[in-house]
């Protein structure tokens, strides 16, 4: 497909100017600066006056979109963002409901992630095709991406990623009794959700210590900046409408996911020659404390089959473990996750 012609914003930010931000300690000084978070950047209009918040660096094609897990947006990215565009145009997004995007007016589930991301891409006039890269629940939308609209996805780059059918939990080859107890494990995301966004609509939201499960950022601590701006994001009741929307639809009834199921979604070649590289955390264990080492080794196997059933899917496809690294591995290894990112841009663009 014939890319469209735009003048495009580049929004550089100079390290002369604005200082780089030092993030979880990761001693990354190339961190888009925590401010950038303070406020929104591109506003594009996706549905009638419905806007989402679009975050663009760099210059030059492909475009790589930058898709965050469930509960994510541009922040998500604050450790890779800047290095990406040393080589290529990148741009992040908060999808709707979350970060400076407009609330949701449709349940937040894979079908619906794809058609707004579809809708900003084309109005913000983006070239396409574009370089796809889907951190978890990222990753399932990318792929339905890139499935619904395949002339418009030029390769991508799933982060630890989601893939449809992964409640199935019986599947993982564990006792019937665990994957009972893995299936609550998830459920309480949903329960925990939902009791943030009772305290938001009451105007009362603060950290729920008695289930351990944070309403606001506990993430950041040490970096007041983005603490408070995350803080003051999930304490809108936008943000846990949003976020129980997504957690229902990954892990309840999975209406966008299972419209294409475990099996149906991973049919052979159907990314074609498109350049796809697989990206599992080498630390992804199960959230149950009680699971033995047997078990948890059943659940990462399952998890890492998948990935590699995902890049599979394409004729240059590549599934690869990050060492030393947990479920989050754009903070954890940003230079390995640029590393590949830009291999497939250099792909990309050596196919022209």
């Amino acid at each position: 497909m014939q890319a469209r012609h735009v003048h495009f914003i580049a929004l550089l930010i100079a390290a002369s100017v604005m200082p780089l931000a030092t993030v979880r300690g990761s001693g990354n000084d190339l961190a888009v600066p925590s401010s950038a978070y303070t406020h929104p950047h591109l506003l594009i209009a996706v549905d009638g006056s419905r806007k989402l918040n679009l975050f663009c660096l760099g210059h030059g094609s492909p475009v790589v979109i930058l898709d965050a897990g469930t509960g994510g947006g541009t922040a998500s990215w604050q450790d890779v963002q800047t290095r990406i565009a040393e080589t290529t145009t990148v741009c992040s997004y908060d999808r709707a409901g979350y970060g400076f995007s407009d609330p949701a007016t449709r349940p937040s589930d894979a079908v619906n992630a794809v058609d707004d991301l579809h809708r900003l891409i084309e109005r913000a006039k983006l070239p396409v095709p574009v370089v796809l890269v889907g951190h978890s629940n990222g990753g399932i939308y990318a792929s339905l991406y890139a499935r619904t609209y395949p002339g418009e996805v030029a390769g991508m780059v799933l982060v630890d990623p989601g893939y449809a059918g992964q409640q199935h939990f019986e599947r993982y080859g564990l006792p019937p009794s665990k994957a009972a107890e893995l299936a609550r494990a998830n459920s309480r995301y949903i329960t925990d959700a939902r009791a943030c966004l009772v305290k938001a609509n009451a105007g009362q939201l603060r950290e729920l210590e008695s289930t351990g499960f944070a309403c606001l950022d506990n993430t950041n601590k040490a970096d007041v900046v983005l603490h408070t701006a995350l803080s003051s994001q999930k304490a809108q009741p936008k943000y846990y409408e949003a976020n129980v929307s997504e957690f229902v639809n990954t892990f309840g009834a999975m209406s966008g996911e299972n419209v294409n199921d475990h099996e149906a979604s991973f049919e052979a070649n159907q990314f074609g020659s498109t350049p796809v590289i697989v990206l599992t955390a080498a630390r992804h264990p199960a959230p149950v404390s009680d699971f033995s080492a047997e078990e948890q080794a059943l659940y990462y196997a399952a998890w890492k089959h998948a990935h590699d059933v995902i890049a599979s899917l394409s004729t240059d496809g590549k599934s690869v473990v990050v060492q030393d690294s947990g479920h989050f591995i754009q903070h954890d290894q940003p230079a390995v996750l640029v590393g590949y990112v830009n291999e497939v841009v250099a792909k990309v663009r050596v196919g022209r």
